[in-house]
């Protein structure tokens, strides 16, 4: 059977991970997948999951490197004019995977779009910080008026089968689009995560791992780590190379404020599982996070977390203790900080019970099963998916 993927698989994240546990449940059936891509896979990240992967080039009209220097508002219109038509891969490909909708498959096409972001077009409506003035107005025109009837690349698609990353996607797209998509969770490996019940006393770190962009706020870590100079402070994750000059600035002010952090970039799974394993407290400021990959990860390893009260992290950490808002990010995290040793083990006994909700096991239990034409419904109640049996795309 041949399979593609369409994802950019150049750097760690959380988009990359699903690609990378599907291609090793495709492995796992002797399937050897292709990443559709215009730049090739990182070979080290690659071999650092073990997995086989295939690479078949697509040539976009602007390439993907380029688009990374664009401001976010010119990033839309040059996705639209990157629009690919899956039908090109008819006879080439059996089942097609994809976390970009960039590409544009017929119904009778095999195909299962996984999203991870907010419901497509509406967000144009009410637009993320960066995308406004001008080059928002010129892309909505151009995209309605032309565009759209042919490559509907922000629309919801109704005969494409589609699962989301989370609850709180879910309801932002049923509002959207009065569609009950299913959830399936992203995989977190949770392979050789563990901990000694009583090595909190020997933890002595306050961490930030995530992707380290502005809108994850880890300047709010830096300040937490000035008022509790007794944790060793790490920040870690991807850092592209078009950040950089941000990653920079951090580094900068933490020096000015004669903060002893450690900063790391692009850490390898190896040194992310050693900093976690000494993670007393793990931080994530991000506010409405679709999920939060690093967050259970955390969690399996020990850390316990602290996270801000929205998007999809309220799914992972469901114990209000752990949750804030930001007018009481510094007093709650005091608080948490000094709970006695046996109510924070307690805590994360009950957190890390609920992390096998989150496994690559049961990822891979919901994905797989739409090669062979089975899929999931979404039960309205609570977003969660029901594996059904039935006829897909003639199959």
């Amino acid at each position: 059977m041949k399979v593609g993927i369409v994802v950019r698989l150049t750097e760690p994240g959380g988009v990359q991970s699903v690609a990378l546990s599907l291609a090793r449940g495709l492995n796992g059936k002797g399937i050897v997948p292709d990443i559709l891509w215009d730049l090739p896979p990182s070979a080290p990240l690659v071999a650092s999951w073990g997995v086989n992967v295939g690479f078949r080039r697509v040539k976009f009209p602007v390439p993907t490197l380029r688009i990374d220097r664009m401001f976010l508002s010119l990033r839309y219109l040059a996705y639209l004019v990157n629009a690919v038509d899956g039908e090109r891969f008819r006879g080439q490909y059996d089942f097609v995977y994809t976390v970009n909708q960039v590409f544009v498959f017929p119904a009778d096409f095999p195909h299962l779009y996984y999203l991870s972001g907010p419901p497509l077009l509406p967000q144009l409506e009410s637009p993320p910080p960066g995308v406004k003035g001008v080059p928002l107005a010129v892309f909505k025109w151009v995209y309605r008026t032309f565009w759209r009837r042919y490559r509907p690349i922000y629309d919801y698609q109704p005969g494409s089968d589609f699962v989301i990353n989370s609850g709180y996607t879910a309801r932002l797209f049923k509002e959207a689009h009065g569609v009950d998509l299913p959830v399936v969770h992203p995989p977190i490996d949770l392979s050789g995560r563990s901990f000694d019940d009583g090595d909190l006393s020997r933890r002595d770190s306050l961490v930030f791992f995530s992707r380290i962009v502005a809108y994850k706020r880890p300047e709010m870590v830096m300040d937490l780590a000035g008022r509790h100079r007794d944790l060793r402070c790490v920040i870690m994750g991807g850092v592209q190379p078009h950040r950089r000059p941000y990653y920079e600035g951090l580094k900068a002010k933490s020096r000015e404020a004669g903060l002893d952090i450690v900063f790391l970039d692009n850490p390898s799974d190896q040194r992310v599982r050693e900093e976690l394993s000494r993670a007393k407290f793990y931080v994530f400021p991000a506010v409405n996070e679709h999920f939060g990959m690093t967050t259970p990860e955390a969690i399996a390893s020990g850390a316990i977390p602290f996270v801000h009260d929205s998007g999809g992290q309220p799914e992972i950490v469901n114990d209000e203790r752990l949750r804030f808002a930001d007018p009481e990010f510094f007093e709650k995290f005091r608080r948490l900080a000094e709970s006695p040793e046996q109510e924070l083990r307690s805590i994360r006994q009950r957190l890390v019970a609920h992390m096998s909700d989150f496994s690559e096991e049961a990822f891979l239990s919901k994905m797989l099963p739409y090669l062979e034409g089975k899929r999931l419904t979404a039960t309205p109640a609570n977003g969660a998916g029901t594996l059904l049996s039935g006829e897909k795309h003639g199959r």
